[in-house]
C-alpha cells in the first residue's frame, strides 16, 4: 500500500493495483485487434476467439482481480474507515479509532517458499474486536511493511503534546 497522506490528524493509505489493470487491458486490447484481423481475412474461427471468447475471459479477470483499497484513519473525527472500489461497486467500512489497537503483517508462504504479505488491523473494541485485513490478497514486496509501519508509528504519536505547544 502507497501512503497517501500523512499527518498527525490524518493518515491515508491506498493500493490501486495499476500494473495487472494495465496488463490486462493490453491483453484485451491485442486479443481484440487479433479478432479484427481475423475477421477481416474471414477467419470465423480466430475472430470468434479474438473478438468474443478471450475478451470475455480477460474482462471477467479485469472485474475479479481490478480492485482499489483505501484505509483512512482519522483524528478528528475518531474514524477510520475502509474503503473498497471495484467495477462491482463500492464498499465502505467504519470503525472508531478509538477501537484501533494496532496493525500487523500478515504473511502466506507458498508451497515454493515465497512470501507474500498484506495489512492486517487489530481492533480491541466494538463490535467488530479482532483482526482484520485491509486487502483480501497477499503482495510480494515491502509494502505491506512499510504500510504496517506507518500505521503504527502514526498511532504511536503524541498527538496532545504537540498541540499544546503550538
Amino acid at each position: 500500500m502507497k501512503i497517501v497522506r500523512n499527518t498527525s490528524d490524518q493518515l491515508i493509505l491506498q493500493s490501486v493495483p495499476w500494473v495487472i489493470a494495465i496488463m490486462l487491458s493490453i491483453f484485451l486490447l491485442g486479443a481484440i485487434g487479433f479478432g479484427l484481423s481475423s475477421l477481416f481475412e474471414s477467419n470465423t474461427t480466430d475472430a470468434f476467439w479474438g473478438l468474443l471468447a478471450i475478451p470475455l475471459f480477460l474482462s471477467l479477470f479485469i472485474v475479479i482481480f481490478v480492485r482499489r483499497d483505501d484505509l483512512i484513519l482519522d483524528r478528528s473525527r475518531n474514524l477510520l474507515e475502509l474503503r473498497h472500489s471495484t467495477f462491482r461497486g463500492r464498499t465502505k467500512i467504519q470503525h472508531k479509532l478509538e477501537h484501533l489497537n494496532r496493525a500487523m503483517l500478515q504473511t502466506s508462504r507458498s508451497s515454493k517458499g515465497a512470501t507474500t504479505h498484506r495489512i492486517a488491523l487489530v481492533l480491541d473494541g466494538g463490535m467488530d474486536a479482532g483482526t482484520h485485513p485491509v486487502t483480501p490478497v497477499y503482495v510480494s514486496g515491502n509494502g505491506a511493511k512499510r504500510g504496517v509501519e506507518a500505521i503504527n508509528a502514526w498511532l504511536a504519536q503524541d498527538v496532545d503534546s504537540r498541540r499544546s505547544q503550538a
